[in-house]
């Protein structure tokens, strides 16, 4: 394979630079959340078909998640799939991501970590949107891996404002504050995320966690999701933990 000189000098600067800034790092958040955003834009510039963006998308992912668990992060929450990327993509693209999901939750399920019984792995969206297959995978690894002390929540055809609305019809007439709503909710059984991760240079939340992202704090960055590298995430974190949260104080 003939190695670009450039790219490999690029790769060791980047990776000298990830060692310095890990020193930075002085507060590990407990809940992190990432829209991994630019998977598309990835593979049409380099004049591939999409689902190899998003392949390369979940290769990032794998090593991404092992990161965050090696440095204590307790739970973490991917998009996978907005409820609209669900009802407006081609079909022949979710075809293959959900392929590439099938794949990942066979991954997962031989884990070390998740084999260990240390993460649940959660997806939570509208499943009846998603085929039967890989809805009974999901649910099954979910079952199989409930009550561990970790959580990885997997957003699957998700959006914000169908969470609310879950919670809503929960209610049965129930008159509820603000602690006892969010507990009716898919996601309202872990803390809320104290870093929102967005990759592809958009600087908003598209629908992703709407209630539970009220006092986050978010990191925006142009780099492309299958371009985000261990560097990146330690910039995110380095700027996490310089930030004062006081929570409306």
């Amino acid at each position: 394979m003939e190695v670009n000189p450039a790219a490999a000098l690029a790769r060791a600067a980047r990776s000298l630079a990830a060692r310095l800034l890990e020193r930075r790092v002085r507060r590990i958040p407990v809940h992190v959340a990432i829209i991994p955003d630019g998977n598309r834009r990835w593979a049409r510039r380099r004049g591939l078909p999409v689902w190899m963006g998003h392949l390369r998308g979940y290769m990032v992912m794998r090593r991404v998640l092992d990161w965050l668990w090696e440095m204590g992060v307790k739970h973490v929450t991917v998009y996978a799939l907005s409820r609209e990327n669900c009802l407006r993509r081609p079909r022949d693209e979710l075809r293959k991501l959900f392929e590439i999901l099938k794949l990942a939750y066979g991954d997962l399920e031989r884990d070390e970590r998740v084999a260990r019984g240390e993460v649940w792995v959660r997806t939570i969206g509208d499943l009846d949107m998603v085929p039967g297959e890989l809805r009974e995978e999901a649910l099954k690894l979910e079952e199989a891996t409930r009550g561990a002390g970790r959580t990885l929540n997997i957003c699957l055809c998700y959006s914000g404002r169908w969470e609310i609305l879950e919670a809503v019809k929960r209610l049965d007439g129930r008159q509820v504050d603000e602690e006892s709503f969010t507990r009716l909710m898919p996601l309202g059984d872990v803390p809320p995320p104290d870093l929102i991760i967005r990759t592809g240079g958009e600087m908003r939340l598209s629908n992703f966690l709407l209630w539970h992202a009220a006092y986050s704090e978010l990191y925006f960055t142009k780099r492309l999701w299958p371009d985000f590298d261990r560097y990146e995430l330690l910039r995110a974190l380095v700027s996490y933990s310089r930030r004062e949260r006081r929570f409306g104080a």
